[in-house]
């Protein structure tokens, strides 16, 4: 059997230095914490991601409770404007004589249902902001 001749094109194997495989592994470990550090930077913008997600299933509960309270207030301040001006026309109120002064119901009834829209103003203002909302930009990792 004779040994199979090596190829004139492939170079022959040379050992590799020390200081060449310090380098290798520096390079290897370079790469490794650059993973890493991209890990961490992916695992926070998802913690991010969740944080403003809860942030806005909160404000949005908050708005839902601030609106029913709006509309509640708002009903009942108008239900107290009918019966004003029922027993005004009526001239009693629970079975007992009731009177007032024209001028009297005339700026309950105006200032009550001006309080009554601009309560609803501003609600609705602050529930559907005019300006959009500024978005904070998310650095990408990958551009690090």
């Amino acid at each position: 059997m004779t040994e199979p001749r090596p190829d004139p094109l492939v170079p022959p194997a040379t050992p590799i230095s020390s200081i060449q495989m310090s380098a290798i592994q520096a390079r290897v470990e370079g790469g490794l914490e650059s993973e890493r550090r991209q890990r961490a930077d992916e695992d926070y913008l998802r913690q991010r991601q969740a944080l403003s997600l809860s942030e806005a299933r909160a404000q949005q509960r908050w708005r839902g409770w601030a609106g029913f309270a709006v509309f509640t207030l708002a009903t009942l301040w108008l239900v107290a404007d009918v019966i004003l001006t029922v027993a005004v026309g009526w001239g009693t109120l629970l079975g007992r004589p009731f009177r007032l002064e024209a001028g009297v119901i005339i700026a309950f009834l105006t200032t009550s249902t001006a309080t009554v829209i601009g309560l609803f103003l501003v609600f609705l203002r602050w529930l559907y902001p005019q300006e959009p909302e500024r978005v904070v930009p998310t650095p990408d990792p990958r551009t690090r």
